[in-house]
């Protein structure tokens, strides 16, 4: 019987290398806070677009630099994957520019607002909106700004536990 190929999902993978003691030491270096950063995987219209689309989902995503993270295990992905996430960023664009003559991440607030509220909502765009939502959900709650709002604070041992005799 042949070996199955074994499948970890995203969400786990970021869950297995924060609970390794060690790596927790390497989070702030993972999506390399250097200003000349640039995305290796995506292009600098897709990272413009992830970014703009992020901070008006979740906002903080931006100064948490989840489009770092997400770049940073996007090579890792399943091809499926891969390219659900650029489709997506694409199909924003898309609408943006049909809508407005613009891409996604030139639009005022109030406009990207206008067209994630109707995705959001079920209308067109609903997958995709979904789709960038849960990859900027497990980016954000697995960075240091989404653990200290989640009430993390860096301790990882006491010398007791009050509530536990």
């Amino acid at each position: 019987m042949p070996a199955e190929k074994l499948q970890v999902s995203r969400r786990d993978w970021i869950v297995a290398v924060l609970q390794n003691s060690s790596a927790l030491g390497l989070i702030p270096y993972l999506p390399a806070a250097t200003p000349d950063w640039s995305p290796s995987f995506l292009s600098a219209k897709q990272n413009a677009t992830l970014v703009a689309l992020g901070e008006r989902i979740i906002p903080g995503t931006a100064g948490a630099l989840c489009n770092r993270l997400i770049d940073f295990v996007l090579p890792i992905e399943s091809d499926k994957n891969k390219s659900e996430l650029l489709a997506s960023l694409a199909a924003f664009d898309h609408e943006a520019e049909h809508l407005q003559q613009r891409p996604f991440e030139q639009l005022s607030a109030s406009q990207q607002d206008e067209l994630l509220t109707t995705a959001a909502q079920g209308g067109k765009l609903h997958a995709e909106f979904s789709l960038v939502k849960e990859w900027m959900a497990d980016a954000y709650w697995s960075s240091l700004d989404g653990l200290h709002e989640l009430g993390w604070t860096g301790r990882m041992a006491w010398e007791s536990f009050p509530n536990c005799k």
